[in-house]
């Protein structure tokens, strides 16, 4: 059932996934303005016992199929906020139109969260970020443990952005995301690496290996945002994509993701089949 409940979040959320960011900051900001966390094992606990909550109320559901309505509520409540593809077709209508001031604050919403090291910053790399917050870290953790899995890596992803740069619990939550999106970062950008240029993405994974990384959090993300913008071989090198322009390069960022979900709905199926005839 869990390929099921991935499928119709997926859906859900091309179908309603507008409607549900524009409902989503009157209902939840409150919540946010009033958790006013003052230590990191406030903040984690709270991720803890938000997450258990939500696997244990599946959990008790008796219907399969019940139950895999829930969860695909679930993931697709934890999904976003808005597709990259509908951020980069905003970015681009306002770079079309001029409007300086719409695409600057576009560009600021793709930076902010988790940033890699100096050197590997840029905006190719941040889209790649975006769209493991987005999509691929909640479901990874979605299949590996369920909805509970789903709704703590949202609140771990979250927190940070929430937090004030001068909150005590700033640099815990920090760390717990890390440590959630220690693994799901390499397999998303082994998922970009399938979808695009392997050979490129690997020498630039084999580059970073090689390089010093005083901060391991940071170098999660650079991982991601190097292995992923080399997969699309914005060079003009011998990969299967070599985009001419920044609208084409940003094209087939949101291409690549389609093929990188397309992959991971593969291997869950095999998974799936594999685990109904053992």
């Amino acid at each position: 059932m869990s390929l099921l409940a991935v499928v119709t979040a997926l859906a859900a959320e091309q179908a309603f996934g507008n409607w549900r960011d524009d409902a989503r900051p009157g209902v939840i900001a409150p919540l946010y303005r009033f958790c006013r966390f003052r230590s990191a094992v406030v903040a984690t606990t709270m991720v803890v016992v938000v997450a258990v909550l939500a696997g244990y109320a599946v959990a008790s559901i008796h219907d399969a199929l019940l139950a895999a309505l829930a969860s695909a509520l679930i993931l697709f409540i934890c999904l976003g906020p808005r597709d990259i593809a509908s951020e980069v077709n905003a970015l681009l209508a306002a770079r079309a139109n001029g409007e300086t001031a719409a695409a600057e604050r576009i560009v600021r919403t793709l930076h902010r969260g988790p940033e890699p090291e100096a050197d590997h910053r840029s905006l190719l790399g941040a889209l790649f970020i975006q769209s493991h917050e987005r999509v691929f870290g909640v479901l990874f953790w979605f299949i590996a443990c369920g909805p509970g899995g789903a709704v703590a890596y949202r609140l771990a992803s979250r927190l940070p952005t929430l937090l004030d740069a001068d909150s005590p619990a700033l640099r815990g939550t920090e760390t717990l995301h890390a440590v959630l999106a220690w693994l799901p970062v390499r397999a998303t950008a082994l998922l970009f690496a399938f979808a695009g240029s392997m050979d490129d993405a690997l020498a630039a994974w084999y580059r970073l290996r090689i390089e010093p990384h005083p901060d391991w959090r940071q170098h999660t993300w650079s991982v991601l945002a190097e292995t992923a913008t080399a997969s699309i071989d914005i060079d003009g090198g011998e990969g299967p994509a070599m985009p001419v322009s920044l609208e084409t390069c940003f094209r087939e960022i949101v291409r690549m993701q389609n093929r990188a979900l397309l992959i991971l709905l593969a291997a869950n199926a095999l998974l799936a089949a594999g685990a109904t005839f053992a």
